[in-house]
């Protein structure tokens, strides 16, 4: 069966409906009695009406088959507004930042305390380091510099080190320990991590590894290197895309056009539109300002959802005018398709209209 995906990269869905976070309609007490009736813990998830990594989480990763099959062997469930019914458990358990997720054992007593947006994987790695005594900072840091490099504690003391701001510290731990290791070690599928938690660039050694060995890893976690493979490479076409590459004096005909070819070599132009991006980055290098504010308009309805708002919210930087002409043409273009863009790129989007019509009004 394959997993749901509600991200905004997603491949499909299942015919199947998967697994998902069982949140029992229940009040806290009979949660407590169900845990030590079911030889479980207590689960809470502490959201508010307004906090968008909260919805996030409901959206994207309580959905998920691995994630519900994992939290409903081993809790029972809640999820309290903490401005509402769960005003009084979110004070006594010292609740200030949503969303707050309090794991409590039968007695009430909490056991761990993580907070924010977390993919699937990241969630359930850090719900079992939290239950883990072994896996606090201090008895992480000690049994790394005793020399102990299981995968485990690399993952979840790198990814420590990275919370703390630690990001240099946090990647040398994986870097060092991905040097370390022979070809076949870095396909077992207890190091996948590497690949899908700490890939940055499409570029970087570990990527590259990916890449080539892509048909040789585990059946179980291949779909999830293709996903990863297949966003680092819309990431690093987004650059050319967006007008950064170029207004950034880093743009290289070879390094793109390799990257073309590597995108149309690995098939994955067949489940993502790369034609009109292409077309569009293409057209910024060879088109004047006018044919290329007409080619946007032309290509848009081409693009897939998320390349439409990136194009409209990045127009100021890949038109560069102060042509009353081309500056209106540029505010007609993102007003008629604002409206359809996601709210999270409204904002964004009206800035930069603000901007192009301020500059018109001067003219």
């Amino acid at each position: 069966m394959k997993k749901l995906v509600v991200a905004a990269f997603a491949l499909g869905l299942s015919l199947s409906v998967p697994a998902q976070t069982d949140f029992r309609s229940i009040s806290f007490q009979e949660a407590v009695n169900a845990a030590r009736q079911e030889q479980k813990m207590v689960f809470i998830d502490f959201y508010t009406d307004w906090c968008g990594p909260c919805k996030k989480m409901a959206r994207e990763t309580f959905p998920q088959k691995k994630v519900g099959e994992y939290m409903n062997k081993n809790f029972v469930c809640l999820k309290l507004n903490a401005e509402k019914e769960g005003k009084e458990l979110a004070a006594r358990f010292e609740v200030k930042a949503y969303p707050t997720f309090v794991i409590l054992d039968t007695n009430e007593k909490v056991q761990a305390d993580l907070k924010g947006f977390m993919d699937g994987d990241t969630f359930i790695a850090k719900v079992k380091a939290g239950l883990n005594p072994e896996c606090s900072p201090e008895r992480m840091a000690e049994r790394y510099q005793a020399g102990e490099r299981t995968p485990e504690l690399v993952n979840n003391y790198a990814f420590h080190m990275m919370e703390q701001r630690k990001e240099k510290e946090g990647f040398e731990i994986i870097d060092g320990y991905f040097n370390s290791l022979s070809d076949a070690q870095r396909l077992d599928k207890a190091n996948v991590f590497l690949f899908t938690r700490y890939t940055m660039s499409i570029d970087e050694p570990k990527s590259r590894f990916m890449v080539e060995h892509r048909n040789e890893f585990d059946a179980s976690v291949k779909e999830d290197i293709a996903d990863r493979i297949s966003r680092l490479y819309r990431a690093k076409a987004v650059t050319y895309f967006s007008g950064y590459q170029l207004r950034s004096n880093l743009y290289k005909e070879e390094e793109y056009l390799a990257l073309k070819k590597e995108i149309f070599d690995l098939g994955l132009d067949k489940k993502y539109k790369y034609a009109p991006m292409f077309r569009l980055i293409e057209g910024r290098l060879t088109c004047d300002d006018d044919a290329y504010v007409a080619m946007c308009a032309k290509e848009y309805d081409s693009l897939e959802e998320l390349d439409r708002s990136l194009l409209i919210m990045n127009l100021t930087r890949l038109i560069k005018t102060e042509d009353p002409a081309i500056l209106k043409k540029m505010s007609e273009f993102i007003r008629t398709h604002l409206r359809e863009m996601a709210p999270s790129c409204i904002s964004v989007a009206s800035r930069a209209l603000d901007d192009i019509e301020s500059r018109m009004n001067k003219k």
